[in-house]
């Protein structure tokens, strides 16, 4: 298991790293120009921003701090591409941390649409809390819809630059969380869509000591794709992650069959007649 889960470890790091040939093949001046994830390390969050939580009551950002470290994630719920997988990527990373959402940290999901109301962040939070898994958390996951306003704001705090497209109807931005402490202070950005573990681990200690992280290489996965010699959106970005997908079973597969030749010898031939 181990040979496998480092096999598909390195194979979504190829997709990461084609990424980035896939935008420089776009040419210059596309829409994704606009799209931007920063490293604001050591910067505060406006504490005092309004928003609305999952059961539409008023809330301030502030709420969630003070106490704990908190893992921020921006994105939006209904998103028809990397978002979920954002959230899901995270969920299964905290699954494997020994620490627990709301009893040692808070998680706090804000979408960037300002059109999304309470009810769709409720069905996303239900959808995590599911599949974390352990009792006793559910105040641990925040989902909070807000306006415009709020949303700019925090993003611009936290460097997360992004932008709509009417036509299409999504968003443009980068994938990753971002992990503050208490006093609502950047302390690690973590990109992509998959967290190791154990650097989450260490992220979520730091912060929870007022400690400041050392900026991280920038792999940016967009949440979007533009292909200018068509004038069209296309799905680049989940195709890679298809492809990805279907060459992490081919290895698997590769990897059964030399593990079965090392474990059992040659192949045996039948069984000769005796006289």
């Amino acid at each position: 298991m181990a040979i496998i889960r480092a096999l598909a470890s390195l194979l979504a790091a190829i997709v990461l790293a084609l990424l980035p040939l896939a935008a420089m093949a776009q040419g210059p001046s596309t829409p994704t120009d606009r799209v931007a994830f920063d490293q604001k390390l050591d910067a505060q969050i406006p504490l005092d921003l309004p928003f609305y939580d999952h059961e539409g009551a008023k809330v301030s950002l502030g709420d969630y701090f003070g106490k704990q470290p908190v893992v921020l994630v921006l994105g939006y719920y209904e998103c028809p591409m990397l978002c979920s997988l954002v959230r899901e990527g995270l969920v299964r990373s905290l699954q494997q941390v020994q620490l627990n959402v709301g009893k040692d940290f808070q998680v706090v999901n804000v979408s960037i649409d300002p059109v999304e109301k309470p009810m769709a962040a409720a069905n996303a939070r239900s959808l995590a809390i599911s599949r974390y898994n352990r009792p006793g958390t559910d105040d641990g996951w925040h989902f909070l819809v807000g306006s415009q306003d709020s949303v700019k704001q925090l993003a611009d705090a936290v460097g997360f630059k992004y932008f709509y497209d009417e036509t299409i109807d999504q968003y443009a931005h980068g994938a990753g969380i971002m992990v503050a402490t208490p006093a609502g202070r950047l302390s690690h950005y973590f990109y992509g869509v998959e967290y190791e573990p154990s650097d989450l681990r260490l992220g979520l200690v730091d912060a929870s000591k007022g400690t400041i992280g050392s900026p991280i290489d920038q792999l940016l996965l967009l949440c979007y794709h533009y292909d200018p010699s068509t004038g069209k959106y296309t799905g680049t970005v989940m195709t890679l992650v298809r492809v990805a997908g279907v060459l992490t079973v081919l290895g698997v597969i590769a990897m059964i069959v030399l593990l079965n030749r090392g474990s059992g010898g040659r192949p045996r031939g039948p069984a000769q007649a005796t006289g």
